[in-house]
């Protein structure tokens, strides 16, 4: 006769969640409750964004650079051409973005779910604008000008995929309480109806 030795219901290895259903009353087993470091960190990033977009519209405020790179790094600096022929409109549309981004940005660091889309929204649409921006600019054989194109697209791209991240609508979430449930009595006690 062969004896197998099993540790008891609701104990496990050290190190390892308990094996078995939680005792009456309890909530189940869980990896507990998720850091809001990456709420945070998504804000501080679009904080980022944002003082960059900032600091490239207050540079380029009167289009008389005498850094191309910055030009092109203003949002809407591909279109200048197209639509008015001057900077005008990229140094509004960056500082459009820039002053909106920052708000938001520290509105999210209370945590608020909506805020998150919000930000989600604005970084997809400058996310998709320097997308198009490096094209533009690499079309134009401005290769040596793209630099801050490039880092502004990286910067936009990760603020934008940290906001849509589900660990970060995880951590976006209020403490919420983890005693038993409202129809359950004490421990050893029936449920109440």
């Amino acid at each position: 006769m062969r004896f197998v030795s099993y540790p008891p219901q609701g104990h496990g290895p050290a190190g390892h969640q308990p094996y078995g259903p939680p005792p009456p009353g309890y909530p189940p087993y869980g990896y507990g409750r998720p850091s809001t470091a990456l709420a945070y960190v998504t804000a501080i990033l679009f904080v980022v964004c944002g003082a960059l977009a900032l600091t490239l519209a207050i540079v380029g405020w009167d289009g008389t650079s005498d850094s191309p790179t910055m030009l092109l790094g203003l949002v809407g600096a591909a279109f200048t051409d197209d639509l008015t022929g001057n900077v005008d409109f990229a140094i509004s549309a960056t500082m459009t973005a820039a002053c909106t981004t920052i708000t938001f940005a520290l509105v999210l660091l209370a945590r608020l779910e909506f805020v998150r889309w919000i930000l989600a929204v604005v970084g997809a649409l400058v996310t998709a604008y320097y997308v198009y921006a490096v094209i533009w600019v690499l079309s134009h054989d401005g290769g040596e000008y793209i630099a801050m194109v490039a880092v502004s697209l990286l910067l936009w791209l990760v603020a934008t995929v940290l906001a849509v991240l589900p660990a970060t609508g995880r951590a976006m979430r209020r403490k919420q309480s983890h005693g038993p449930p409202p129809s359950m009595g004490p421990p050893g006690y029936p449920p109440r109806y």
